[in-house]
C-alpha cells in the first residue's frame, strides 16, 4: 500500500469579523462533505515546531492512501487597526485620504478587461459614499457642540459669536443629512451588505499598498510570519509535496512571499479568488512580485481558479516578457443568485468548488499539477 504526505499552506484573505478558523474549517467542510470520490477523512492533528495543522487522510484507490496537512498561515492579527471603530476624526480624514487614492486614479482603467471585478468595485464605491456620507454627518452635528477654544489667545466676543453660529448652521446640515428619510433606503441597504467591512478593507489595502515607512513595516512583517510558516514545514523533511494554497488578498501576500522563494523544494502555488490584476495596477512591488514568480523555477505548478459570479477577483495578469504556459487559469462557473454575487458570498465559494478542492489535495487527473 502507497502512502504518501503532502502538505498545504493556507494563506488567508480578510477575516474580518468571522471566527480565527472560519476558512480552515470551509476548507475542511469541502474536503470531507464535498467530495464524494475519493473519499477524504479528518484525522486530527499535525504537530511541528510552532505550529499546529489540520490532517487528513485521502483514499485515492484501495492500494494509495495519502495523508494530506493543512497549516493556517494566519496573518489577521497583524490588521489590528480597523478604519470603522477608530474616533471620528480619524474616519473622516482617513477616509478622504483613501477615496483619492482610489478615485483620483488612472491606474484602475487596467481593469476594464474586468468587467465583474469593475461591477463589484463599483457597487463597494456606492457603500463607501454612503459609509463616507455618514461619517461626514455625524462630525458635522459633533461640530454643533464644539466649544469655541484658541488656547487662551485673545478674540473678540463678534469672532466667538460668528464662529458659534457657523457651528450651528453645519451642525443643522448635518443633521438634516442624517434626517429618517435620507437613511430609509440606505439603512435597509446597508443591514444586508457588509459596509464597514468596505471601509476596513479599503483602509488595510491602502495602508499595505502605500509606499511609506508603514506600508513597507506592514508588508515586511506580514512577509516573515508567512515565511516561517512555510520555513517550519519545509524544515520538517516529513512532505513528498508541498502545496501553497492562497485565497483573495492572500494572493497578494502569497506572491510577494514567492516572489524570493529559492528553497530546495519546489512548491505548487494555486490561487482561488485572487486580485493581483487590480493591486498590481497600483503596486510596481507586486507587478515585479508576479514578474519574479513566472521567472522563478522554484515554483513547479501555477494554478489560477477565477469565476465571473466571483465580483472580488479577476484573471491573474501574465506579466509582460513572461511565459503564459507557466500559469494554468481556470475559469469556474458558479451556479448563485444574483444577491450572493452582489453582496461578496461568491467569493468564498471556492471552499466548496469540487474542482478547486481536488487541485489543493493534488487529484487532479492531469497530474502536469
Amino acid at each position: 500500500m502507497a502512502n504518501h504526505r503532502e502538505a498545504v499552506i493556507f494563506i488567508h484573505g480578510f477575516y474580518l469579523g468571522r471566527d480565527r478558523n472560519f476558512f480552515i474549517d470551509s476548507l475542511s467542510t469541502g474536503f470531507t462533505e464535498v467530495l464524494a470520490i475519493p473519499k477524504v477523512q479528518e484525522v486530527g492533528e499535525e504537530k511541528i515546531a510552532g505550529y499546529t495543522g489540520k490532517k487528513f487522510k485521502v483514499y485515492v484507490d484501495v492500494d494509495n492512501i495519502k495523508e494530506v496537512d493543512i497549516y493556517d498561515a494566519y496573518w489577521n492579527d497583524l490588521n489590528s487597526k480597523q478604519l470603522s471603530s477608530s474616533e471620528l476624526k480619524n474616519q473622516v480624514f482617513r477616509g478622504i485620504s483613501i477615496l483619492f487614492y482610489w478615485i483620483v486614479s488612472k491606474d484602475l482603467v487596467a481593469l476594464k478587461d474586468s468587467p465583474p471585478l469593475l461591477i463589484g468595485l463599483g457597487i463597494g464605491l456606492l457603500l463607501w459614499i454612503y459609509w463616507f456620507y455618514g461619517i461626514v454627518a455625524l462630525a458635522f452635528v459633533a461640530l454643533g457642540g464644539y466649544e469655541v477654544n484658541l488656547y487662551g489667545l485673545p478674540m473678540s466676543q463678534d469672532w466667538v459669536t460668528h464662529i458659534k453660529e457657523g457651528l450651528k448652521q453645519i451642525s443643522e446640515l448635518g443633521k438634516n443629512m442624517t434626517n429618517w428619510f435620507v437613511w430609509l433606503g440606505i439603512t435597509a441597504l446597508s443591514s444586508t451588505l457588509p459596509i464597514n467591512m468596505i471601509a476596513d478593507v479599503a483602509d488595510f489595502s491602502t495602508r499595505y499598498l502605500e509606499d511609506n515607512s508603514e506600508g513597507k513595516s506592514l508588508k515586511t512583517k506580514i512577509r516573515k510570519r508567512v515565511t516561517e510558516t512555510l520555513n517550519a514545514v519545509l524544515e520538517t523533511g516529513l512532505y513528498d509535496k508541498i502545496t501553497v494554497l492562497a485565497h483573495s488578498f492572500g494572493a497578494v501576500i502569497a506572491t510577494n512571499v514567492l516572489a524570493n522563494y529559492q528553497q530546495e523544494h519546489r512548491v505548487r502555488y494555486i490561487i482561488a479568488g485572487g486580485s493581483l490584476k487590480m493591486f498590481s495596477s497600483k503596486s510596481k512591488q507586486i507587478e515585479q512580485d508576479i514578474k519574479k514568480c513566472f521567472n522563478n523555477d522554484k515554483i513547479g505548478m501555477w494554478l489560477d481558479f477565477y469565476s465571473n459570479q466571483d465580483w472580488l477577483c479577476t484573471k491573474t495578469p501574465v506579466a509582460e516578457g513572461c511565459d503564459y504556459t507557466k500559469i494554468n487559469h481556470r475559469k469556474l462557473k458558479f451556479t448563485l443568485p444574483l444577491s450572493k454575487q452582489i453582496n461578496g458570498q461568491s467569493h468564498d465559494n471556492y471552499f466548496i468548488n469540487e474542482e478547486v478542492l481536488k487541485a489543493v489535495l493534488n487529484l487532479q487527473s492531469a497530474e502536469s499539477i
